[in-house]
């Protein structure tokens, strides 16, 4: 047996790997339901984040969510384009603050109906459960986001 055939039936053992293909897998089960709010499961999680983070900055809320500050950025700028989230200036005037607009709080709204259904769904995929699953996941993404 070669090394390619080797690593191809090795592939499954990469817990990375295997992390992002079920990533894009619940991520479109969230997409479907969050289609009907005009809004992707990326979105959702930083309008989530953003409506429970009253006056953090762009960084702080970044740190919150082991990404990348110029990713959110990215999405914040999408999100204020469209009129869900406002980036106002902080003490420090290279900071923003970002707060859901009246609008981004309606759609919120909206997209937790259908964040609840692909939740369901998905919890219904788990063996071990959505509550130790999360647990797990936040865990491994806290600790290796420091490392």
């Amino acid at each position: 047996m070669d090394v390619v055939d080797q690593l191809s039936r090795r592939g499954l053992d990469c817990l990375c790997g295997n992390l992002r293909m079920a990533a894009r897998a619940v991520s479109s089960v969230y997409d479907r339901h969050l289609a009907s709010a005009g809004i992707q499961a990326s979105q959702m999680a930083v309008l989530w984040a953003v409506s429970s983070a009253d006056g953090v900055t762009v960084k702080e809320l970044a740190a919150r969510l082991a990404m990348h500050e110029t990713t959110l950025i990215r999405t914040l700028r999408i999100l204020e384009r469209e009129g869900l989230v406002a980036l106002d200036v902080g003490d420090d005037r290279r900071q923003r603050i970002p707060r859901l607009t009246r609008s981004g709080r309606s759609v919120f709204a909206k997209a937790l109906v259908g964040w609840k259904k692909a939740q369901s769904e998905v919890a219904g995929l788990l063996d071990d459960g959505l509550a130790d699953t999360n647990r797990k996941l936040v865990r491994l993404a806290r600790a290796a986001w420091r490392s």
